[in-house]
């Protein structure tokens, strides 16, 4: 039977990332979507290699909560907030976690068998390791039917350096030492899915840790499927516009407190899509690309409308 828990702090009186085989807490987010909750919760309880599970729901009734509820397993703890945005759910599941590491996945993704023992291996191997980001793969039966978020992971490691376009991973499957967050801080809750600025939670993220000088793995043995496919049409092209507002937002945000590669890297973002969306004209006849190369510009701009708590290093309402 899930446990249900008011939000607490967490014991301080242990030392996390300091035992040799880590502990994991797993943290899933979820907003009016039972059916999917539900099924991504089935296949993680179906898995071994970690210490709990714990789903923060943000629902708009009680769907998700009585379908929690009918899964019968000590490991599931349910906590009901009214918070809303994905970037704030992934924070309390860091202040309420109990393992060493903290690791993430979307209620539309499915992980694969050996998903946390992987993750240990990872962490375990290397003690200057404060993230690992997976493999994030579409099953081939939904490839064709829509747009949906993928990441493959090219090259492993990245330290003291900042990966390009396309290695950033993603928050559908990614870990973190829980020491790492309370040095760097906890994801921005203005960026990401039902956030103001609506995405960008992950690349914040992963600069301040990388500035913080740990190391980030791109695992491609980290393994989940992704079953959240958008329409074409409107329904994809408004989430993709989300993601480019979202990424300039992150990478603004240390431009303006004075880290001038937040700006190096956002024009990296503008001239790769750029130069993407010139081959696409020139081979295809379409700007493909254009939609999130305007989204990247207009999301410097949009990112002005807040102001930022330089103590806390986080966006805020004016």
């Amino acid at each position: 039977m899930p446990t249900t828990r008011e939000s607490s702090s967490p014991d301080s009186s242990r030392a996390p990332g300091a035992a040799l085989r880590p502990t994991i807490s797993v943290c899933v987010p979820t907003r009016n979507r039972p059916a999917h909750i539900t099924a991504c919760v089935q296949t993680i309880l179906a898995t071994d290699g970690f210490l709990e599970l714990i789903v923060v729901d943000q629902s708009d009734d009680d769907g998700t909560e009585r379908a929690i509820a009918a899964i019968q397993d000590r490991r599931l703890h349910y906590i009901r907030t009214s918070t809303r945005g994905v970037t704030s759910g992934r924070n309390i599941g860091i202040e309420e976690s109990r393992g060493s590491i903290v690791a993430f996945t979307d209620d539309d993704c499915r992980v694969k068998a050996d998903w946390a023992v992987r993750l240990s291996e990872a962490f375990q191997a290397d003690e200057t390791v404060g993230v690992v980001c997976g493999r994030v793969q579409v099953p081939v039966e939904l490839l064709g039917t829509g747009w949906a978020e993928s990441f493959q992971p090219r090259q492993r490691e990245w330290r003291k350096r900042f990966p390009p376009i396309g290695q950033w991973g993603i928050t559908a499957n990614l870990a973190l030492r829980k020491v790492v967050a309370e040095r760097v801080g906890p994801f921005d809750p203005m960026l990401g899915a039902g956030a103001p600025l609506r995405s960008g939670g992950e690349p914040d993220f992963l600069f301040r840790v990388i500035r913080a000088g740990y190391k980030v793995i791109n695992a491609d043995e980290v393994v989940v499927d992704h079953l959240g496919i958008r329409k074409p049409g409107a329904e994809s092209t408004r989430l993709i516009r989300g993601y480019g507002v979202g990424t300039a937002a992150a990478f603004m945000k240390h431009a303006r407190l004075g880290d001038p590669m937040g700006a190096v890297i956002y024009l990296r973002f503008v001239g790769s899509t750029a130069a993407r969306v010139c081959g696409n004209v020139l081979r295809r006849g379409r700007p493909v690309g254009s939609g999130f190369l305007l989204a990247l510009l207009g999301g410097a701009f949009t990112s002005f409308k807040y102001g930022i708590s330089r103590d806390r290093g986080v966006y805020i309402e004016r």
